[in-house]
């Protein structure tokens, strides 16, 4: 039986995939280097809008066209350019479309550690300076591996809703397609969020032995991993004043740039802050309405984003697959480090066809790819358990 990675064609030169898929459709990188992120090539950019426009659509009706069944990444739609598929990943899953997602071009993402710089050597003596060859206390940057992870799924594009959606009338979200891209953004946040390969699964899920490790795994190794269960939130802003403390602890002590942070929280729990803010009802007496609540909070001009993704999750329910594996809470709060932390891929989220089976077309979902974060946990945070 052919595996994953022979069905998605991933077995095949790195550099022929990474031509056809990302540079291709206009993104470069230099050797051992990474391509500007898909966020910021098409968010505010309305005229790579307008090309990527129809893509996956299209894609796809030139694959069915062309008889093509060859299982050759080389030949696949690159369904994570298209805007109506970033679109799905938006609404979906917030906090994976904050996270810069960017092309590599190896199977092994190979990046620098962000480390402790050596000291300088200081002021000295005009004697002294005459001779610095001893001085080597130069920037230095260990270096570390990540392999790229299979996400594999399937998919019956059936000929009325492919149609629908080429004709306009139906958008993609609501084709078969569009489902299973709004469940890979859910699964592949949480898989950010808190997947553990150690959990040794082998249901597929976040807890599975080929899952790449996530934010809270590289946090708890970093020893950034703090249990908030017994926090005492009776105050009215307790948990304000708690989560602000956790950032001013992370600036004074490990030096980082507030403006490359984010906080990311549950829906009740950016609630709660909410509800210590003390909301007032906003008037608009030109449209006769009313608005009770924040679109946006800050903490200390940090935003803090919200995600349903931000939960419990058991997985392997059943304990069929090795599990159950159970993490997360709603009273989970992320400060997350977007220098550091991105996600690279040598094949972002793309599909092939796999043949007709009746009136529809089978095809593959793949992507490989690993989330990386360049601090190994050491400039972010997983605050854990609050009791909300």
């Amino acid at each position: 039986m052919a595996s994953a990675k022979q069905i998605l064609g991933l077995g095949r030169d790195a550099e022929k995939i990474f031509s056809a898929i990302w540079e291709k459709h206009g993104f470069y990188a230099p050797d051992r280097g990474f391509t500007p992120s898909i966020q910021s090539m098409f968010y505010g950019r309305p005229e790579n809008q307008k090309a990527a426009e129809g893509l996956t659509v299209k894609g796809i009706r030139g694959l069915i066209e062309k008889h093509v069944t060859s299982t050759t990444v080389t030949d696949a739609v690159p369904v994570a350019f298209d805007p109506e598929i970033l679109d799905i990943v938006r609404k979906d899953a917030p906090l994976l479309a904050r996270l810069p997602q960017v092309g590599y071009k190896g199977y092994t993402v190979r990046t620098n550690l962000i480390s402790a710089r050596a000291a300088p050597r200081g002021w000295v003596s005009e004697a002294d300076s005459l001779d610095l060859s001893g001085v080597s206390n130069e920037f230095t940057l260990g270096e570390t591996d990540y392999d790229m992870k299979i996400y594999a799924d399937a998919v019956n594009v059936g000929d009325f809703a492919e149609r629908g959606a080429e004709g306009g009338y139906l958008p993609v979200r609501e084709t078969a397609l569009g489902q299973r891209v709004a469940a890979y953004s859910q699964y592949k946040e949480q898989a950010i969020l808190y997947g553990d390969h150690t959990k040794a699964l082998t249901d597929g899920s976040p807890g599975d032995a080929a899952v790449f490790d996530g934010m809270s795994v590289h946090a708890a190794t970093a020893g950034n991993a703090v249990d908030k269960a017994a926090v005492n939130l009776a105050a009215s802003d307790a948990l304000l004043k708690d989560i602000k403390a956790e950032v001013k602890d992370l600036l004074q002590n490990a030096n980082v740039f507030k403006g490359d942070l984010e906080i990311w929280t549950s829906h009740t729990l950016f609630d709660e802050l909410e509800n210590e803010l003390q909301v007032r009802a906003i008037l608009d007496q030109n449209v006769n309405s009313a608005n009770y609540g924040f679109e946006v909070i800050y903490i200390s001009g940090i935003p803090v984003i919200a995600s349903h993704n931000v939960a419990e999750h058991t997985y392997d329910t059943g304990s069929a697959a090795g599990g159950p594996y159970t993490i997360g809470s709603e009273g989970d709060v992320f400060i997350v480090n977007k220098r550091a932390s991105y996600y690279a891929s040598l094949a972002p989220l793309f599909t092939l066809p796999l043949g007709r089976i009746g009136l529809a077309e089978h095809f593959a979902l793949g992507e490989y790819g690993t989330y990386v974060d360049r601090s190994q946990g050491a400039f972010g945070k997983w605050l854990y358990d609050y009791a909300i």
